[in-house]
């Protein structure tokens, strides 16, 4: 079962980060074969960026994602740059706050507003976002429980521990049904 995961928005959300740390909870921690790359402008802070993880359990013979299973959109810029490449059947979570045109996502595509930035600022911090998604995202996949996606989080995480604690358990606390 490949499948395969972007996280997107503009450089300075932790997008690449957060791609490294779902990368180690799949791998290191859960043992399916992954690979993780990234893109970023040159722009660096406001820029295109965009995290990739390929996940499987079998070897990985292409490393690329090329038409995500699920996409986390934490900009606008990640939905109109990354909509194209979805298919039926694939999921958007998209930010609540800083997307609001979906209209570019093709018919078929489950398409998940969620409060990412609110809850962040209500945890302490607008930058711990990217810590939100992953904790919605290992809820809503299954892929992983609270004390997996939370170990690889307090693993390699930059920044304050409990801030980051809180926010992947709020992310993972959320109940959003697909």
């Amino acid at each position: 079962m490949r499948q395969e995961i972007r996280i997107a928005g503009v450089g300075g959300q932790g997008l690449v980060s957060a791609s490294v740390i779902l990368a180690e909870a799949l791998g290191v921690i859960r043992d399916f074969e992954v690979v993780q790359t990234q893109f970023y402008s040159a722009h660096i802070t406001g820029g295109s960026s965009c995290g990739d993880v390929v996940m499987s359990d079998e070897k990985i013979i292409f490393p690329w994602v090329q038409e995500p299973d699920f996409l986390i959109a934490l900009a606008q810029d990640a939905v109109n740059e990354h909509a194209a490449a979805l298919r039926p059947g694939s999921k958007v979570m998209v930010d609540d706050i800083l997307v609001d045109d979906v209209s570019g996502i093709p018919e078929g595509v489950a398409v998940i507003p969620v409060s990412f930035t609110s809850i962040a600022d209500d945890v302490g911090s607008r930058r711990c976002s990217n810590m939100v998604a992953l904790g919605a995202f290992a809820k809503m996949t299954g892929l992983l429980d609270l004390e997996q996606i939370s170990s690889a989080v307090a693993a390699r995480a930059p920044g304050a521990k409990d801030l980051n604690k809180a926010a992947v358990e709020s992310g993972y606390d959320l109940d959003l049904a697909v």
